[in-house]
């Protein structure tokens, strides 16, 4: 495992206004802090329990770009549109205070998802999470949308005044309520905490069967309704990041925006790369031009990771996804370079203990080191 520090500047231009430097308590799914916690596993069993995590979360990130190009990513109970994955399977955790009496609660943090939503009382229908469900009675900076708040309305539907939500998902978990609007609670690095009117999905209605623990999700990505979207320019300039660390460790790092997202470091001691706009969806797509393995060029054509028409390929870093996945053509010439490779030291390919034959997984001996490097260039940068 390996410490990542992404900071995400989302735009050239960034708001002169003032930027608020504030951060969230960040933690991985499997770690002894989350709720989540799966005890001690062995090695082939956390590599089994990731790779199906990444294939869950590569189909969830499929199913958007459809369900978007459809215009049925939130639906309509009555739409007939192809249901999404669970985001359960989002990697990382983060702890954030809502409402009048600051009371914390764990969301999944999804920067390939634009609509936070939590549970909240009086619950229909609700599974159980760590923390209590969300009282809205219990705040009286709670306030639910109208529907004549077109911008923030659209697309969801109208009833009775208010505006209403239901997000289905494969595997029969669904979660319905109304759009509301209250604080949500930051902390800065001496504790102080700052808070921000948010809205978000309220769901008094969610399968009762789902073992999630959390009380909802924390969308990031670019979409109008997430949190980048409603707080990024006015308040921390566009700036975020967040650090990934060991999840078998018992530290947790944080989410920082605003000129806290720099870490402390220099700006000239960081590696840029833009983002690019994708009109069909609101993910971090970047500019990939082409991968190294063991300090040779692969030259893959031009267009491999270009976005298409209606907004398909291209490449997106997100934070729910454990390991990167790779279009098959590319993954096919990584294999043949991989086998090559460790070919030259004797050793074959390994078919158990990866939990999928599409896994390429090599039965090293004791002691051996001599790794490959994989070098990926994006535009401006070289990682």
């Amino acid at each position: 495992m390996f410490n990542l520090l992404l900071i995400a500047l989302l735009n050239i231009q960034l708001s002169a206004a003032k930027s608020f430097n504030f951060s969230l308590k960040i933690v991985h799914r499997d770690s002894p802090e989350s709720p989540l916690y799966p005890g001690n596993l062995t090695f082939e069993e956390k590599i089994q329990r990731y790779i199906g995590f990444s294939e869950a979360r590569a189909s969830y990130l499929m199913s958007t770009s459809i369900s978007t190009h459809n215009n049925n990513s939130v639906m309509h109970p009555s739409a007939n549109a192809r249901p999404e994955v669970l985001p359960i399977h989002s990697s990382y955790m983060v702890r954030i205070g809502i409402g009048e009496l600051e009371k914390e609660y764990w969301l999944f943090l999804d920067t390939g998802s634009g609509f936070t939503w939590i549970q909240c009382q009086p619950c229909f229908s609700c599974y159980g999470q760590e923390d209590p469900i969300f009282d809205p009675k219990s705040s009286d900076s709670f306030r639910i949308v109208s529907c004549n708040e077109t911008i923030t309305c659209n697309p969801y539907y109208c009833d009775d005044g208010q505006c209403i939500y239901k997000i289905s998902y494969d595997g029969g978990f669904s979660t319905s309520g109304y759009i509301a609007s209250e604080n949500f609670f930051f902390t800065t690095q001496n504790e102080k905490p700052f808070f921000f009117s948010m809205k978000f999905g309220c769901s008094p209605d969610s399968s009762s069967d789902f073992e999630s623990r959390t009380a909802g999700i924390l969308g990031m990505n670019l979409s109008p309704m997430s949190l980048m979207g409603q707080l990024g320019k006015q308040y921390f300039s566009n700036k975020f990041s967040y650090c990934l660390v060991d999840p078998n460790t018992v530290t947790h790092s944080y989410l920082k925006f605003g000129d806290d997202a720099y870490n402390g470091r220099p700006v000239q001691e960081f590696k840029k790369t833009p983002f690019l706009w994708n009109p069909y969806r609101h993910n971090y797509y970047l500019d990939l031009q082409d991968i190294s393995f063991n300090g040779k060029r692969l030259n893959l054509p031009k267009d491999t990771f270009k976005i298409r028409i209606y907004g398909h390929g291209g490449c997106i870093i997100d934070s729910g996804t454990q390991f990167t996945r790779l279009k098959y053509s590319v993954y096919i010439r990584l294999k043949y370079e991989f086998e090559a490779y460790f070919a030259r030291y004797g050793i074959q390919r390994s078919y158990g203990g990866c939990g999928t034959t599409a896994a390429l997984c090599f039965d090293l001996p004791s002691g051996f080191n001599a790794f490959p490097s994989m070098t990926y260039h994006f535009y401006g940068a070289d990682l």
